[in-house]
């Protein structure tokens, strides 16, 4: 089993984590949003060998950069297809509709299960409530779980965009995040990391 580093690339006006994943020269990223340069020159520059690139879920501030990441990579992209609704709305609505030729690359759908990333096991979960195809990825060996815009340090993701749903939210984060051990190491979409201990004992919505 390779070791795996995680860099943490905070991307575009919403200040999106987007996440890059090695272990040696080969590298995968969990979103990629707007303004990606940094990122980009950093793969160059390392000469990483980026194959794959995964998605929490299909906001525009999470996937904005995906499409000049695949054209400099020729990464297979990885998402859940429910998301795809989100190419239909308007911006001002949580949508992407005017920036459909910047997303348009290929998505390969993926739904809950196992899978091996970077010679490492990961659970790939459901987590609907942000959107409803929103994903995490559970890497059990390195102890941690990356949720996207799911769980943030002592709150949580935001549920009045088309397709949030506040109950399925929440029950995402009781029944398939907090069940984990309290040292998992939670990445979210949005600031700093966190535990599911620090958020059982700390995040007011649950405490």
């Amino acid at each position: 089993m390779k070791e795996i580093q995680v860099e943490t690339f905070v991307l575009g006006p919403l200040e999106t984590n987007s996440y890059l994943l090695t272990a040696g020269s080969e590298a995968v990223v969990i979103d990629c949003g707007m303004e990606p340069a940094p990122m980009l020159q950093a793969i160059r520059e390392r000469q990483q060998n980026v194959h794959s690139i995964y998605l929490t879920h299909m906001h525009l501030d999470h996937v904005g950069g995906v499409g000049a990441l695949q054209k400099q990579t020729g990464a297979t992209v990885y998402g859940n297809h429910k998301d795809l609704y989100l190419n239909d709305i308007p911006i001002k609505n949580g949508g992407s509709l005017e920036f459909k030729k910047l997303l348009g690359f290929e998505i390969t759908d993926l739904k809950q299960g196992r899978k091996t990333i970077l010679d490492n096991p990961v659970m790939i979960i459901e987590t609907p409530g942000h959107t409803p195809g929103s994903l995490s990825y559970f890497f059990p060996a390195m102890g941690c779980i990356f949720v996207g815009d799911l769980l943030f340090m002592i709150s949580v993701g935001r549920t009045d965009l088309p397709g949030g749903n506040s109950d399925e939210l929440l029950s995402s984060i009781s029944n398939r995040i907090f069940i984990l051990p309290g040292e998992t190491k939670i990445f979210s979409g949005h600031g700093p990391m966190t535990t599911v201990k620090h958020e059982l004992r700390n995040n007011p919505l649950f405490v």
